[in-house]
């Protein structure tokens, strides 16, 4: 079997399995194809998933939302609001994308195979995006509204305040009340195309590392440094408990 007939086997496998009609086939393409696919192609019309994905993005944004909405009658807004942006976060986003396989039906362009972008996780959660709005092109509001809650409502249902609570806050907290000292935060390293760069940054109290994480955004990056850091604090913090 060719390289070929392998992808289009997996891509028909893939339309079926999300109930995507065939007759609107090429915006499911459209979503999957990454901007490096035309290696700086000139077009006069874009065929790339970005345009898909910002629409993606705001229905996200709305169902997620309404969702919250409905299922937590008691919750403030500001902790809905929360909830959401845990649960459309890149790594969200990217850990469904690879449920469903998205990486393996990416079309990519030379440089973005070499540079990893079938499994980074800001190509997946950006693809994962541009799929919601190929669905809702292709089917309408009803339709991606069962596809979002079918796959965000189990995350949701779990979710604890760890969860969404801003990482950098909580993790100032802990240190100052049990360390006395302040956190501060340093980018560690870079990597990736210029299109879609990552920071690697690491979560500091004085000249000790407290956790280091990845994001696509130095902010994100941080983040992810503080979420690591509260999840390793039995490894940094004084085994009394009692400050230093």
């Amino acid at each position: 079997m060719t390289k070929n007939n392998h992808e289009t086997i997996l891509f028909t496998r893939f339309m079926q399995e999300i109930g995507f009609p065939p007759e609107k086939k090429t915006l499911l393409i459209q979503a999957l194809t990454h901007p490096t696919y035309f290696e700086g192609a000139r077009q006069e019309i874009p065929e790339d998933n970005q345009r898909l994905e910002f629409l993606g993005d705001a229905i996200l944004d709305m169902v997620v939302g309404e969702y919250l909405y409905h299922a937590y009658p008691t919750v403030r807004e500001g902790d809905l609001s929360k909830m959401r942006a845990a649960l459309v976060c890149e790594p969200a986003l990217a850990l469904l994308a690879k449920e469903l396989n998205l990486g393996q039906l990416l079309r990519l362009g030379k440089g973005g195979e070499a540079s990893g972008d079938r499994e980074r996780p800001s190509v997946l959660a950006d693809a994962f995006e541009a799929l919601v709005g190929a669905i809702y092109e292709a089917t309408g509001f009803m339709a991606v509204s069962y596809f979002i809650e079918k796959h965000f409502a189990p995350a949701a249902e779990q979710l604890t305040r760890d969860d969404f609570e801003d990482k950098k806050s909580l993790l100032q907290e802990l240190v100052q009340r049990e360390v006395s000292c302040g956190v501060s935060y340093k980018i560690l390293s870079m990597d990736g195309p210029d299109h879609a760069p990552r920071f690697e940054s690491g979560a500091y109290c004085g000249i000790k590392l407290l956790g280091k994480g990845w994001g696509g955004s130095k902010k994100e990056s941080e983040q992810a440094a503080a979420a690591a850091a509260l999840a390793s604090q039995g490894k940094w913090l004084p085994a009394s408990g009692s400050k230093k």
